[in-house]
């Protein structure tokens, strides 16, 4: 499957508050579109936008799968990683995977979660209750949910906040087998070497 996401004109306002406007760009399969900006300046706001969760004051995001426009809302082809993000904290790692990648319809066994885990260098810990995860082995466990669903698109916001530099190897390593994959990713960082990821940039 191609899969192309045109950003068309889009802007968002909050009251009397311009956030941004006139944001233009496209992302296709086997491509990486990085979003880059100051503090502020509407990079996750704008990847909700594209996912669907927010809706754009003015413009629109158009969707197209094998050169025709989707009928579906564009969340359902798309992976989300976000700081807000939440995962279940009573259950362990792998129970999350297990529950996440169910909803979303591509469920995974007790074995392919702890191979996700072990992937995202959780190991062993998947067994234990998200509870007792630090932020980082948090941040770890979404990045194996987004792997674990494989979307047709990656939207990843910040996807190294509170990560190690093994976390942040990772994280490259995930981005750049997506793309492999034929997955579109658009992602949003102020980390310079995560912007170079991007065969395109787009900045607010």
């Amino acid at each position: 499957m191609h899969i192309r996401i045109l950003i068309d004109n889009i802007g968002k306002r909050f009251g009397e508050r311009l956030l941004f406007s006139n944001i233009s760009a496209e992302v296709a399969s086997g491509q990486c579109l990085s979003v880059t900006g100051c503090n502020g300046s509407g990079k996750s706001t704008l990847l909700k936008i594209i996912t669907g969760l927010v809706r754009p004051s003015t413009g629109r995001i158009r969707l197209t799968l094998d050169n025709t426009s989707s009928p579906k809302e564009q969340i359902s082809y798309t992976g989300f990683v976000s700081p807000e993000m939440a995962m279940y904290t009573a259950l362990t790692g792998i129970e999350n995977i297990i529950f996440w990648t169910k909803v979303r319809g591509v469920p995974s066994s007790k074995s392919e979660a702890e191979k996700l885990c072990c992937q995202v260098g959780l190991g062993k810990t998947g067994c234990d209750p998200v509870a007792t995860y630090s932020t980082g082995m948090r941040q770890r466990l979404k990045l194996a949910v987004i792997k674990g669903i494989n979307p047709l698109v990656w939207i990843l916001d910040e996807p190294s906040s509170n990560l190690d530099v093994s976390g942040r190897i990772i994280v490259k390593e995930l981005i750049a087998d997506a793309v492999r994959q034929n997955a579109a990713v658009i992602l949003a960082t102020n980390e310079v070497e995560e912007v170079l990821y991007g065969d395109s940039t787009l900045e607010l």
